[in-house]
């Protein structure tokens, strides 16, 4: 079936894809709030003059950093010889790695919206379990800025365990990533999946030289080849940054595998060379929105091949040069709020509700050095409600591809509506819709759906098509209590149902098109005590309710992700 559609005539691009597309225009339309007319008997000139003898913000004097261990002593059941240990070999944050996170310094006017973004950077930190900041008024117009942070246990070592879709994944580990209190990270992984066994190097700098400029480096000896990774940048590390920089390469020697009903039908070698170099500039944060402007260059190459120790591929992709400069605008609304239990467990979650979207666009063609001319595009928006106290969503979207001559290649849009309410307390009533539509995606590529995929009854990659819909429903519990001083406790009930299948150039579904469904219950635990960034591990036990026979009755799930 796979072999006949990819061997089918290019069509142009289907006007069924547009529509998504159509959301993009719509976002930034969106009502914001309007202005209020000024209230009866208040002139123009009465509100200038109230303007004028406005008190101007307080200075900022001086910054205290409060950097806490892993467990306090003076709280009751912590004062304990495992958890002293436990602080006496945990080398706590330097205070001047935490000081150059905050944007305000000695001598800025205070602002409560800096204040907020600067507990946002520093909660990103893996190494730290939550970050407040306090002014402290000291004097006439002026403040102190009291910044507390709690650390986690930064040294990782050990075993980890994940099952998924029926398939295992077991990895040996020794990693910290807060290395002497620096904040660097220091990482190296042995693991064994359904796809290759790996042997990694990380080293990963978010200060370089004590500056906002990250470095990355990444060597991993694989069973089916190698990656390696050098990142070096200077991001827009915050709403007001005015400039970045950036280069990166990415060399990637591995065998793809193609996936139909949770099994492996073809195999082939591919080689996957992206190095990019860009400049960015802003004029900054105005009126709590940012605008971006980046430019770059990217060049990628794909090479593919027989794969070493398998049978030749019964359809071998063809060699891929793609060379093209690009330009980027990015625009983020400030629409900040902390939440709790929404998707992780204790922890101070960053929620925008604010207008985001990004396009970018590059031209790829052999007088650049790729095999043809190509216009690439790729886009996104994102934004969020609150209906009231108690109710939350969030939608999204992103598409790219690219466009040769009228051809649209590779191309992906995806969409996904995201509804939270509260129930039973502090409980959680959650919901999810998300769809995703391909055109003559890269053969290297498929859109899969199964128990890796949010479809937690049935077996990993067990679905595949040009289309795929899932939709999730769960109920959440949430726990206030910490166990053992180390973890907290969450539990979900939930219901999956799916698709995934190949619609042809008439619009006419194929007649495999199947709904999946299934239902299960899950524990959550997270961690409060450690600095992996997926902090929370996974039990599941999910009872698919369709498919055939061969698919067991019941599938179990461990995994360690970051949310519920």
């Amino acid at each position: 079936m796979l072999f006949a559609i990819r061997g089918r005539s290019r069509r142009t691009f289907p006007p069924r894809l547009l529509a998504p597309f159509l959301a993009l225009a719509v976002i930034p339309a969106l009502p914001v709030q309007a202005q209020q007319p000024s209230p009866p008997g208040v002139t123009l000139e009465t509100q200038t003059a109230q303007e004028a003898v406005t008190p101007a913000p307080p200075k900022v004097r001086q910054i205290h950093i409060v950097t806490e261990n892993v467990f306090d002593l003076n709280k009751p059941g912590e004062d304990r010889l495992l958890f002293r240990l436990a602080n006496r070999f945990h080398f706590i944050t330097r205070p001047e790695v935490i000081e150059r996170q905050v944007l305000l310094k000695p001598g800025d006017d205070y602002s409560p919206e800096e204040a907020a973004e600067s507990e946002r950077i520093l909660r990103q930190n893996a190494y730290l379990y939550d970050a407040k900041i306090r002014p402290v008024p000291v004097a006439d117009g002026e403040v102190d800025l009291d910044v507390v942070t709690r650390d986690v246990w930064t040294l990782q070592g050990g075993v980890g365990f994940r099952r998924s879709g029926g398939a295992n994944t077991v990895h040996f580990n020794v990693e910290d990533t807060n290395f002497l209190g620096t904040g660097k990270t220091l990482a190296a992984w042995h693991q064994s999946s359904v796809d290759r066994t790996s042997n990694l190097l990380r080293y990963w700098d978010p200060s370089l030289f004590g500056t906002h400029g990250n470095l990355e480096t990444v060597y991993s000896a694989n069973s089916d080849g190698s990656f390696e990774r050098l990142v070096l940048e200077r991001p827009f590390y915050s709403l007001d940054t005015r400039w970045a920089l950036g280069v990166s390469a990415n060399l990637d020697d591995r065998v793809d595998p193609l996936y139909n009903l949770g099994h492996v039908f073809d195999r082939f070698q591919h080689q996957e060379d992206v190095i990019e170099v860009y400049v960015g500039l802003s004029p900054g944060l105005a009126d709590r929105s940012t605008h971006r402007w980046r430019t770059g260059f990217t060049y990628e190459r794909d090479r593919f091949g027989n794969a070493r120790g398998f049978d030749p591929p019964s359809l071998l992709p063809p060699d891929r040069t793609l060379a093209y400069p690009w330009i980027s605008y990015e625009y983020v609304n400030d629409g900040f709020f902390t939440a709790h239990d929404l998707d992780r467990l204790e922890r101070t979650e960053d929620v925008n509700l604010g207008r985001q979207y990004h396009l970018r666009l590059g031209w790829s063609s052999p007088s650049f050095g790729g095999d043809a001319n190509r216009l690439i595009a790729d886009t996104g928006a994102s934004i969020g409600w609150k209906p009231s106290p108690r109710q939350l969503v969030l939608a999204s979207f992103q598409g790219g591809s690219r466009l040769n001559r009228d051809v649209a290649e590779n191309l992906l849009v995806s969409s996904k509506l995201r509804y939270y309410i509260r129930d039973f307390g502090n409980n959680l009533f959650y919901v999810s819709l998300g769809w995703d539509v391909a055109h003559d995606l890269d053969p290297e590529n498929q859109l899969l759906l199964g128990g890796d995929t949010g479809l937690r009854g049935y077996p990993l990659r067990y679905l595949q098509g040009d289309n795929r819909v899932l939709f999730t429903v769960e109920q959440r519990f949430f726990s206030d209590r910490e166990f053992f001083h180390l973890a907290h406790l969450g539990a979900a009930v939930f219901f999956d149902a799916g698709s995934a299948w190949f619609q042809d150039g008439d619009g006419k579904m194929s007649a495999d098109r199947r709904l999946l469904r299934d239902i299960g219950l899950g524990l959550r635990i997270g961690s409060s005590r450690s600095s992996a960034r997926a902090t929370m591990v996974h039990i599941d036990l999910a009872f698919p309710l369709d498919g055939s026979r061969d698919i067991k009755s019941l599938q179990w799930l461990v995994s360690s992700k970051d949310t519920f």
